[in-house]
């Protein structure tokens, strides 16, 4: 028989944790501001080199915020800004990037599924003047970019269920690094916006199989303009490119 040997949890891991559990539990809000390191190393009965180390690994999560001069303050746990340190592994894993299409598949088409059984005329409405601005947007890929994310985002929103929703928009969010890829194929607009459009008709049909198909079917396009890019790059071959492109997610 052999026993692991016992690991010693450093002060600052300690006090991140201690910190951590305040601001899951609500005592720490918001935009609320920490005590000074000097206060708040007396109040938790640490040295004060302990609590540097431990605000500094929390404000990298973002879930602190430093500002010069002010203090310290817990950050605004928005999912896009806590998201913000996992787009790093996006960006310099390609395995992780493929992995992220894999998982997109398997939730993205059952979102769109349960959105077309929930979705509400309200939302109808938003997601055709979403396509309406796209079409309208095809020569001005910032704002066509900015009306293709929330389209996405509606559609999320409407499948109504919270455990979805955190997931999806998780995925959404981190797929920053695949938009960018895929925009350098010539077309990517055009194919993105017919693809919203038979989204949009299935959704407008409440027909939950031909949702979650019609997402499938966009979501494969995007993983395959993906991979004919990044071939492309790897072998050093130039792709062929649209000034108009910029989003297809």
């Amino acid at each position: 028989m052999s026993f692991d040997p016992i690991v010693q949890v450093s002060v600052s891991e300690q006090v991140a944790q201690r910190l951590l559990t305040m601001i899951r539990t609500g005592l720490l809000k918001p935009g609320e501001q920490l005590p000074p390191e000097r206060d708040l190393a007396s109040m938790l009965g640490v040295g004060r080199p302990a609590v540097r180390e431990a605000i500094r690994g929390l404000a990298l999560l973002g879930l602190l915020r430093i500002r010069q001069g002010e203090g310290t303050f817990v950050g605004s746990l928005e999912m896009r800004e806590l998201l913000e340190p996992l787009e790093m592994v996006i960006e310099l894993n390609a395995g992780t990037l493929e992995a992220l299409f894999d998982a997109r598949l398997v939730i993205e088409p059952g979102v769109a599924a349960l959105a077309a059984t929930h979705i509400g005329d309200a939302d109808i409405a938003r997601l055709r003047a979403l396509a309406h601005d796209e079409q309208s947007l095809l020569n001005d890929p910032e704002k066509f970019s900015a009306a293709d994310m929330a389209f996405h985002e509606t559609i999320i929103d409407a499948c109504e269920n919270p455990f979805l929703q955190s997931i999806a928009n998780s995925l959404y969010l981190l797929g920053k690094k695949s938009r960018r890829v895929t925009s350098q194929v010539d077309g990517v607009l055009e194919r993105s916006l017919q693809d919203h459009r038979l989204i949009l008709d299935a959704l407008s049909a409440r027909d939950p199989a031909r949702a979650a198909q019609a997402m499938r079917e966009h979501l494969c396009r995007v993983r395959d303009a993906y991979a004919v890019s990044a071939a492309a790059s790897a072998s050093g071959a130039p792709v062929a490119t649209s000034a108009q492109s910029t989003s297809l997610a």
